[in-house]
């Protein structure tokens, strides 16, 4: 992967960067719902690895959005042209480990090398990460409880590498329209939630990153395994 350097006398949010990047908590951190309800049954008949399918979808989104690869390299913002997951992997003694993979191949490939590190990462014996700290997405999953709102930690504020985590499935009964009739229907969804940098990232960002991961959910069952 490569990355350049964004010119500043042209960047069009320098202003905003310069004024959000000095705050003592330039995040912005929110929790949204992400509607499961046609995208895990097919998963689970299809027998594809609901963590590692989630997670591609959300990391194959935000590479679609040029302010989720950016980072602050002192003064300078340079841009990745793809940016990978580091996530973590449960071990037995209930630590874990970092693995990264290579999200922008075919899915079933994606899977196959998440294994190898996920089999590498249980004789791993530091917490590490692989590569190039920047070019990465932390990913992560409480899936021992849903939840409504949750706030990660941060070294400092320069931190600009974007979070994922989210919780476990919550499943509700809701009324939906279908046929002329009403019905009682079951709805799945699952509390997802993200921290970026207000200095590279506004609302605007994050709006068209949850309309990708919409995409990506859809056309999921036309992906490799």
């Amino acid at each position: 992967m490569t990355r350049k350097e964004i010119d500043m006398q042209t960047y069009p949010r320098k202003d905003h960067f310069d004024h959000f990047r000095v705050m003592e908590n330039p995040f912005i951190t929110l929790t949204v719902e992400i509607d499961l309800t046609e995208w895990l049954p097919a998963v689970k008949k299809a027998g594809i690895p609901q963590f590692l399918g989630l997670q591609y979808a959300l990391c194959r989104a935000a590479n679609r959005i040029p302010e989720f690869r950016q980072r602050i390299v002192g003064d300078k913002i340079v841009e990745y042209d793809v940016c990978d997951p580091s996530y973590t992997y449960g071990l037995p003694d209930g630590t874990y480990r970092y693995c990264r993979v290579n999200v922008m191949q075919p899915f079933g490939d994606y899977v196959r090398e998440a294994r190898q590190k996920e089999a590498e990462a249980l004789n791993a014996e530091h917490l590490a990460e692989e590569g190039d700290l920047l070019s990465l997405f932390f990913t992560s999953c409480a899936p021992w409880f849903s939840y409504t709102g949750l706030t990660m930690p941060w070294p400092d504020r320069n931190l600009t590498i974007p979070n994922f985590v989210w919780g476990k499935y919550k499943k509700e009964k809701v009324l939906r329209l279908a046929d002329g009739k009403v019905a009682e229907t079951e709805k799945v969804t699952v509390p997802v939630t993200i921290l970026v940098n207000h200095a590279l990232v506004d609302g605007s960002h994050i709006g068209r990153f949850l309309a990708n991961v919409e995409e990506e959910l859809r056309a999921f069952h036309f992906q490799e395994n």
